[in-house]
C-alpha cells in the first residue's frame, strides 16, 4: 500500500480545524484515525528496520481493518497476537496466515479449539519458556495431541552484574536467560512427541518499551540511554550465541526482536529474521520519548465540553481512559488540540468528567470538541466500538474494534 499523498496540516490549528470540521455531524466522545499519518508511520518503521520483516504487534491496533492495511503496507508479513483465542479469530477472519502468540497460553478451550482446526493449527505458533508450559498443553489435549508449533521466548532484559539476576533492567518475561538454559528447553521440547520448536523471540523491553528522553527528567534520559548502550552490545552477544546453539538441535524458522523504540538497533543483529512493531503506527503519547525516531499521532479521541466552572478551566465529559502500566501520571491520557491545555492534579481524567485548564480552555464553550491522545497504542480500541478513519480526501469511514465486533481477549 502506498503512503497517501496528503501531507500533514501546518500547525496544530490547521490539524484541529481539519478534524472538528469531517466529524462535525457527529457527536462525541469519538476516536479518529488520520489514515495518512497511519501510513507514513508505517512506511517510516519499515525505513527503521532496514530490509528486516515487520511482524504486526495487534496488541497495539485491535482493530482489524488497521492490522490488515498494516498488512498491506511492503515490509510487514504475519502478525504478533496477544492471546490464542485472538490468533484462532484472526485466522478464520482471513486477516494473516502467520500468527505468533506472544505470551504463554492456559487457556484449555483456545487449546482444545486449535488441536481441532486443521486449516489453522500450522499458522499458529504459541509460545512457550518452560517445559511446564508443555504440560499445560498435555493435560487439555492429551498425549496423543495434533503437532503444535512452538516458539521459545528469552529473556532479553540486561544484567548489569555479570548476569546474575540481583540487579534485572527490562521486562520480567520469560526465565530462561542463558543460551545454555535455552538450548536446555529446546532439547526438552525437541524430544517432546507432538511439539515442533518453529521459532525464537526475545522483546528488549529496556531498549523498544523505554523512551530515552523522558519529558522534564534530562537526567533520567542520560541514565537511559547509557543502560541502553550497554544492554545492546550484551544481547546482541547472547542472543548470536543462544541462536546456534538452538540451531544445533533444531532448524528455526525465525527469530524474532525488537519493538517500535527499538527497531533499527535489532535489525543490527545478525541473528534476528524478524522484526515486530505496533505502536508507532499510530504513535501514542508513551512514544514521545524517543530521541531515535518521532511518530505522528494518528490515532485521537475528542471529547466535549460540558461545562466552564470557572476562568482557565473546562470541564470534559468522560475521558478517564487511563493506561495500564505502574500508574504514573504519564499513563493519563493527554490534551492535543487545541494546543496549551492540561489536565488538573487532583482530577486528573475522570470516568464522567475531566477538567482541562490553561489560557485555550477560556476559548472554549458547551459543545465544543477537545482532542487527546492516549498514552498506549492499543488499549483506546477497548474503549470505543469503532474508529471513525480519516482518508487524505477528507473521506470518513467507519471500522470496528475489537469490542466493536464483541471481541475481549483481555
Amino acid at each position: 500500500m502506498s503512503v497517501e499523498a496528503a501531507a500533514q496540516p501546518a500547525t496544530e490549528q490547521d490539524r484541529r480545524a481539519r478534524y472538528d470540521r469531517v466529524t462535525a455531524d457527529l457527536d462525541p466522545p469519538l476516536a479518529i484515525v488520520d489514515l495518512a499519518a497511519f501510513d507514513r508511520n508505517a512506511a517510516d518503521l519499515a525505513r527503521r528496520a532496514a530490509g528486516r520483516p515487520i511482524r504486526v504487534a495487534t496488541k497495539s491496533l485491535r482493530c482489524r481493518f488497521l492490522i490488515e492495511r498494516a498488512l498491506a503496507t511492503p515490509g510487514y508479513v504475519g502478525v504478533m497476537c496477544y492471546s490464542l483465542p485472538e490468533a484462532l479469530w484472526l485466522h478464520a477472519a482471513g486477516t494473516s496466515d502467520d500468527l505468533l502468540v506472544a505470551y504463554p497460553t492456559v487457556d484449555r478451550a483456545a487449546l482444545r479449539a486449535l488441536a481441532a482446526a486443521d486449516a489453522a493449527r500450522p499458522h499458529i505458533t504459541i509460545m512457550v519458556d518452560s517445559v511446564a508450559q508443555l504440560d499445560v498443553v498435555d493435560r487439555a489435549l492429551g498425549r496423543d495431541h495434533p503437532q503444535v508449533r512452538v516458539c521459545l521466548e528469552l529473556d532479553v532484559s540486561w544484567r548489569p552484574l555479570g548476569g546474575r539476576p540481583l540487579v534485572h533492567i527490562g521486562t520480567r518475561r520469560s526465565p530462561v536467560f542463558t543460551p545454555r538454559q535455552a538450548a536446555e528447553l529446546a532439547v526438552a521440547i525437541s524430544g517432546r512427541a507432538g511439539f515442533a520448536l518453529v521459532g525464537v523471540m526475545g522483546y528488549e523491553g529496556q531498549v523498544a518499551g523505554l523512551g530515552d528522553a523522558p519529558p522534564g527528567h534530562p537526567l533520567r534520559g542520560r541514565l537511559i540511554r547509557g543502560i541502553q548502550a550497554r544492554s545492546v552490545p550484551e544481547l546482541s552477544q547472547r542472543r548470536a550465541e543462544t541462536i546456534r546453539q538452538i540451531e544445533a538441535v533444531t532448524r528455526l524458522e525465525f527469530v524474532n526482536g525488537g519493538g517500535t523504540g527499538s527497531l533499527e538497533r535489532t535489525a543490527l543483529d545478525a541473528s534476528v529474521t524478524e522484526l515486530t512493531a505496533g505502536s508507532g503506527l499510530v504513535g501514542p503519547t508513551l512514544f514521545d520519548a524517543y530521541t531515535r525516531f518521532t511518530p505522528e499521532p494518528a490515532l485521537l479521541f475528542a471529547l466535549p465540553v460540558v461545562r466552564r466552572p470557572g476562568p482557565g478551566i473546562a470541564t470534559l465529559f468522560a475521558g478517564g481512559y487511563v493506561a495500564s502500566g505502574p500508574g504514573t501520571p504519564d499513563r493519563l491520557p493527554q490534551p492535543y488540540l487545541p494546543a496549551g491545555l492540561s489536565l488538573t492534579g487532583v482530577e486528573g481524567a475522570g470516568e464522567v468528567q475531566t477538567p482541562v485548564r490553561g489560557a485555550a480552555a477560556d476559548r472554549l464553550v458547551p459543545g465544543d470538541r477537545v482532542w487527546l491522545r492516549h498514552a498506549k497504542a492499543g488499549e483506546l480500541a477497548e474503549r470505543f466500538a469503532e474508529y471513525h478513519m480519516i482518508a487524505a480526501d477528507d473521506e470518513v469511514t467507519v471500522a470496528p474494534t475489537y469490542r466493536g465486533e464483541s471481541r475481549c481477549f483481555g
